[in-house]
């Protein structure tokens, strides 16, 4: 009556671009040169956990009467993940002109002063500052040596900080209550009943850093802090007839 599977998985995910889309939040960073934009593919999620399990539970189960129809047969079911964050890549608004005469931006900083940023919890990215406290400039350079990009290599490679941390889990109760068949409704009419409760902990899970938004620009207030938070807890209930 009671069964688990658990699933853990370490992986790495490395690429110079992807994603595609009509709008500058997917463009390389510094396209001029494919060796600096070699680093963690926007989804890789070195770790990533999953554990569901289904009880059947024992109560009444064997009572024919009332009580062990309405009570009795019911299943719990419950799905846990947790991984630790997508990665994302500093950048300042400055653009540089390229081989061709074009310009491009925004772009990675020159200069990386070192420093190890807080832990990717989500108290520390919730503080001022987040993971950076004190601002992104005590941890880059914001200036550029001038246009051209040949005098502005990036200082800091690609994807190398990582998002907030998830975790979530979401369980549905349900039952599958027998009819009586009076000859219309087919052998084994049934109505399903099940209550399902998605981050039934009410988890504040923060939303992942979105490519050139406030969160990556280190010349931003909101440098190193989330701009979102994704849902809360959603209960629902769902009853179905089959026949």
């Amino acid at each position: 009556g009671f069964q688990f599977n658990l699933n853990y998985r370490f992986s790495k995910s490395l690429d110079t671009y992807s994603f595609e889309a009509p709008c500058g939040c997917t463009n390389q960073t510094f396209p001029v040169d494919q060796n600096t934009e070699y680093g963690p593919s926007d989804y890789d999620v070195r770790h990533f956990v999953t554990l569901s399990g289904l009880w059947d539970l024992p109560f009444y189960r064997q009572q024919r009467t009332w009580t062990g129809k309405l009570l009795g047969g019911w299943q719990i079911n419950g799905i846990l993940t947790r991984h630790t964050g997508f990665p994302w890549t500093p950048i300042i608004n400055s653009s540089l002109r390229g081989p061709n005469g074009n310009f491009f931006g925004p772009i990675r900083p020159i200069a990386y002063f070192g420093g190890q940023p807080e832990e990717n919890t989500n108290d520390n990215f919730l503080r001022p500052g987040g993971i950076f406290p004190g601002g992104g400039s005590q941890y880059f350079s914001t200036a550029t040596n001038g246009e051209n990009f040949f005098s502005n290599p990036p200082g800091v490679g690609r994807n190398v900080f990582r998002g907030p941390k998830y975790f979530n889990v979401d369980m549905s109760v349900s039952k599958r209550f027998g009819l009586p068949n009076l000859g219309v409704l087919g052998e084994t009419p049934a109505l399903d009943i099940r209550f399902n409760f998605f981050n039934i902990f009410n988890v504040r899970n923060l939303s992942p850093f979105q490519a050139q938004s406030d969160s990556t620009r280190v010349n931003n207030v909101r440098f190193g802090e989330p701009t979102g938070l994704l849902a809360g807890r959603v209960v629902e209930f769902q009853a179905r007839f089959s026949f």
